[in-house]
């Protein structure tokens, strides 16, 4: 990751992702984590920001379930599509607390997703 010269500055660009091993979420979608949780329940970490990766053709099997949080996407490279249509490069998505979607990209797509109540 590159960071300036500013301690209170931190900057991870995509090119950060290759030093980032990849979390395998379904079958040609993988994330690689910029930021964990530690919940205080002593649960597992969970992401908190991250950047999602969909292999051309590739996409959830099942619905996505937001449930502790809600979800904020952008679309950085390629497509996303899910039931309520397509979202090209530079679209900002923003799935409430308790939503529900089943994301794919038919020609692949790169995101930053962040989860604000993590």
């Amino acid at each position: 990751m590159t960071t300036l010269e500013r301690p209170d500055f931190h900057v991870a660009g995509t090119e950060a992702l290759a030093r980032i091993d990849p979390v395998e979420l379904y079958p040609g979608v993988t994330a690689h984590v910029l930021d964990w949780t530690s919940p205080a329940d002593g649960s597992d970490p969970l992401p908190r920001e991250a950047y999602v990766r969909f292999a051309p053709g590739s996409g959830y099997p099942e619905p996505d379930h937001h449930g502790d949080t809600s979800e904020i996407v952008v679309v950085v490279d390629g497509e996303l599509q899910d039931e309520a249509g397509s979202y090209p490069v530079g679209s900002r998505i923003r799935g409430a607390q308790g939503s529900t979607h089943t994301p794919r990209s038919e020609q692949g797509c790169l995101l930053y997703v962040y989860f604000p109540q993590r």
